[in-house]
């Protein structure tokens, strides 16, 4: 059975890769095309799950190659956490609008919303 963490990789990695539009990217290219979009969201999903700063989150990542398997990534793959901080602040507010947007299907919804 899939640990907890596992399934909420699972489930980040594929809002991360609906969110972003048209087929996902390989998680990484070689030369100019770097990380994938998706990846990095993915990253930071897991940066916010598991409370923790970047430096920090990609040190626990390279012990868990389970987990950076489903990023598809091998650990010495794994982008520096500099690389993951500056591609955050690249990415599209559209991207996470609509990560947002598919993320809120997740959860039980109340009778009041705002």
């Amino acid at each position: 059975m899939a640990s907890q963490l596992a399934r909420f990789t699972d489930r980040c990695v594929d809002l991360s890769q609906n969110a972003v539009t048209g087929e996902p990217a390989p998680a990484v290219e070689k030369g100019d095309g770097g990380y994938a979009d998706w990846v990095i969201v993915s990253i930071h999903c897991l940066r916010e799950y598991l409370n923790q700063p970047y430096r920090r989150l990609l040190d626990i990542l390279y012990e868990m190659p389970g987990i950076a398997a489903k990023l598809g990534l091998s650990v010495n793959q794994l982008p520096n956490f500099t690389t993951v901080c500056t591609r955050k602040q690249d990415l599209k507010m559209r991207i996470w609008r609509v990560l947002l947007r598919l993320s809120v299907t997740l959860h039980e919804l109340g009778d009041v919303q705002a």
